[in-house]
């Protein structure tokens, strides 16, 4: 029979290895508590983060809108509509008047002003890349409509893609008539990339051309030189229209500020 000694010095060991057991158990349990606050503190603190840069942007913004005068911005086209839609997005503040002879694209855009280029001639529909349609469907309609949207600015600022058939044919005509009733205009021209094709580019030149015959103050956008940049940060379609649409946001108001 094993002597009482024996007994207890066996109880001993068992409570010593149990003992070292649950510290371990413990530790473990510690471990992983510890790895598990670790994770949760950086997706908090990176959500936390995420969302004060994205305060502080609109921060930013909104003061940037509060020391400016609401601005008056006019696309024309497709193109020239789809970046002022962009635009409306990033500070809607402004006042947007989208001009197009496109019925359906026009309904899709998000502002209350929108004119309707030629609607007795071609219903609603597009120039199909024609710049005489774009020219001939600027009427006395569309002139009185325009007058009453920008009669409150003394300033407004175009923009328009050339190439196209409303873009090309019917900006040097509405900047013309702006120019008549008073207002002083500063037109953005964003000319195509060189893959849109040789006939684009051409359209585009002429375009540009007789925009600067007719008004002083002309900032020239080349698509080309922005998609560099857009390659660069790795930019997917979407991503690089809208970053045009920035960095054409971006040029509007510093030109606003330094005159």
């Amino acid at each position: 029979m094993m002597s009482g000694f024996m007994i207890l010095y066996m109880i001993a060991v068992g409570i010593i290895v149990i003992g070292f057991g649950i510290y371990a158990l413990i530790r473990k349990t510690e471990a992983r508590l510890q790895r598990l606050s670790d994770d949760i503190v950086t997706r908090v603190k990176a959500d936390y983060e995420f969302k004060i840069e994205e305060l502080e942007q609109k921060l930013d913004q909104y003061y940037i809108s509060c020391k400016l005068e609401e601005l008056c911005f006019i696309g024309v086209g497709g193109g020239g509509c789809n970046i002022l839609e962009d635009i409306a997005q990033i500070d809607p503040w402004h006042t947007f008047i989208h001009i197009n002879s496109d019925l359906q694209a026009l309904q899709q855009k998000s502002s209350k002003n929108k004119i309707v280029l030629g609607y007795d001639k071609k219903a609603g529909l597009g120039c199909g890349g024609q710049t005489e349609c774009g020219a001939m469907i600027v009427d006395s309609t569309s002139k009185k409509q325009l007058f009453d949207l920008v009669d409150p600015f003394e300033k407004t600022y175009v923009i328009a893609t050339l190439g196209g058939g409303v873009g090309s044919g019917a900006t040097a005509q509405i900047v013309e008539y702006l120019n008549m009733i008073g207002k002083e205009v500063v037109v953005v021209a964003i000319l195509p990339f060189s893959f849109e094709g040789k006939n684009r580019n051409d359209v585009a030149k002429t375009a540009l051309m007789e925009i600067q015959y007719i008004n002083k103050d002309v900032i020239i956008i080349e698509n080309n030189a922005v998609i560099q940049k857009c390659r660069t940060e790795e930019l997917g379609t979407r991503e690089t229209f809208q970053y045009i649409s920035k960095s054409i946001y971006q040029i509007i108001i510093d030109h606003f500020i330094e005159h």
